[in-house]
Parts: structure tokens; C-alpha cells; sequence
């Protein structure tokens, strides 16, 4: 079943895999202006909504199905090429204009014992729309 997906990479648990996130975490915001005044308080002008951003924690393990380390440079790829996509979750895009990520961070937890192949991460992918 699919979740959602961001370009190349697809939240989905099959039955031989099982790609999701742990939590999702969202902030909108809203652009201001103040404009001083002599006497009074500053004027407050609403200029427009901001641009969303979102956290996403992912775990990656081949107990799972997922490579971690290719999933990882995959997205390291994307961040480094300025990808942009549409970020769907449920068959529901998030927003109306397409999402870039602005960083990635992972840490390795769990190695093979004989060749140190990684077989855990936990990865902090954050994101930002693109307008």
C-alpha cells in the first residue's frame, strides 16, 4: 500500500517492504511588515502567507526491505541538485506548489559484523515549499 511519496522516494508497505515515516511535523506562517510611526504604536501590514515547512523522521533498515544507505544518497542527491516535487500523502498533495528539501541528517546505528554494511538509519529529512 502507498502512503505518499516525493519524487523518486515512495512512502509504502508491501510485504516485502516497509518505507514510511515515523512522524511529521508541519509550520505555516504568515509574512508581516511593521511600519514605525512617531506617537503611536507601529502599523502592522499583512503582506502575504509564507512558504510551509515540514520535518519528516524516517527510518530506513534492510530488516524492512530498504536498503538505508542507497535510500540516504538518494535523497543526499536530491538536497545537492535542488530537486522539487510534489509531496503527496494519503493521494493528497500537501500543497499547491511543489516541495524542495533543505537538509538531510542521518545516523547509522546498526552495522553488519562483516563487512559494515548499514542496516539501520534514522534520517531528519526537512523540507520547504518551492513557489
Amino acid at each position: 500500500m502507498v502512503i505518499g511519496s516525493w519524487g523518486d522516494l515512495v512512502f509504502e508497505v508491501t510485504g516485502n517492504i516497509a518505507r514510511t515515516f515515523q512522524e511529521l511535523s508541519q509550520k505555516s506562517s504568515g509574512r508581516w511588515a511593521e511600519h514605525e510611526t512617531i506617537n503611536t504604536a507601529p502599523l502592522s501590514e499583512f503582506l502575504g502567507p509564507g512558504l510551509d515547512e515540514l520535518e519528516i523522521a524516517i527510518i530506513f533498515t534492510t530488516m524492512l526491505g530498504v536498503d538505508p544507505r542507497e535510500s540516504y544518497e538518494g535523497l543526499r542527491a536530491a538536497v545537492r541538485k535542488g530537486e522539487c516535487h510534489p509531496l503527496i500523502l494519503g493521494g493528497v498533495p500537501l500543497s499547491d506548489n511543489l516541495w524542495r528539501l533543505t537538509e538531510i541528517s542521518g545516523n547509522s546505528t546498526v552495522f553488519g559484523p562483516r563487512d559494515g554494511e548499514i542496516l539501520w538509519m534514522e534520517l531528519s529529512v526537512t523540507a520547504k515549499e518551492y513557489n
